[in-house]
């Protein structure tokens, strides 16, 4: 598996890259191959992988992770300043977070409710010496307390990460195993330094987020790289394209990374991507 990564990442980009990266994985995992190693990555940072996982696997064949969507976000990130990383899953954005900020002499502080990425954040954390990182083994939503969380699609591929999201009954089924899991608000939480930049990407409570964060966004005003899922929030009979905007403080405008250029665009409804800025006006370059 090993020379795998190797091999994909030395590969020019050419069409169906992902899916030969997929095939290949799975040959050899039916072939006894072992999921879990440790992947260079293209920014030079390392990570450990659960190839069973679609995202896990690209990851380590191409050694690439959301690059150029990270790049625009840290592009806001300030001496002096924090970077939240919001649903830190394993790593993925607050390993390399972690390395840029340190280099400018800024901070990171990551949020991950779920154990099994905990332990996983905290490994890959500790590999790259990332001393400038806080974690918090919390959920952020809109009230304080516990809460189910669902660990979804991948953990019935067998993997020991995936994708996890606050419990929706009418969502998903018995098929798929839960936990308990700490809730706090930003609100509650926040009494340290200046706020810069938020990555945001929980799954669908996003809103729930914005909600309980609200006076701690409105006084740091940081640029948010908020994940657009309407799925969820179409089960939860939700109009994203309302309920964001409704959320944010005043003279917020919304971008997106077009041809590795930051774009405004008029409105929420306007985003074709799978991310997308929400900016301070006063912060728009």
């Amino acid at each position: 598996m090993g020379s795998l990564g190797y091999v994909g990442r030395s590969l020019p980009a050419i069409r169906g890259k992902g899916h030969i990266a997929t095939a290949l994985t799975s040959l050899l995992l039916k072939a006894g191959a072992f999921p879990i190693l440790e992947g260079e990555m293209a920014a030079g940072h390392r990570l450990r992988l659960d190839c069973r996982v679609p995202s896990h696997c690209w990851a380590f064949f191409s050694g690439k992770y959301d690059e150029a969507t990270r790049s625009a976000l840290l592009s806001f990130l300030l001496p002096g300043g924090t970077a939240l990383d919001v649903g830190a899953n394993i790593g993925f954005y607050t390993v390399p977070m972690a390395a840029f900020a340190a280099k400018i002499g800024a901070s990171v502080v990551a949020f991950e409710p779920v154990a099994t990425y905990m332990r996983r954040l905290r490994y890959n954390l500790a590999l790259n010496g990332c001393a400038n990182v806080t974690v918090y083994e919390t959920a952020l939503g809109d009230q304080c307390g516990e809460v189910e969380i669902v660990l979804a699609e991948d953990f019935l591929a067998g993997g020991t990460v995936g994708n996890a999201t606050i419990a929706d009954p009418g969502v998903y089924g018995p098929q798929f195993s839960r936990t308990t899991v700490r809730l706090e608000t930003l609100d509650n939480l926040w009494m340290q330094g200046r706020i810069d930049v938020i990555k945001l990407d929980i799954e669908g409570h996003e809103a729930k987020f914005l909600a309980g964060g609200a006076n701690t966004i409105a006084v740091h005003r940081p640029v948010i790289l908020l994940e657009v899922n309407r799925w969820h929030y179409e089960k939860q009979r939700v109009d994203f394209d309302a309920a964001i905007p409704a959320l944010l403080p005043d003279k917020y405008i919304f971008a997106e990374l077009r041809a590795g250029r930051i774009v405004q665009i008029n409105s929420l409804a306007q985003c074709s991507e799978a991310d997308v800025l929400l900016i301070p006006e006063e912060r728009m370059r």
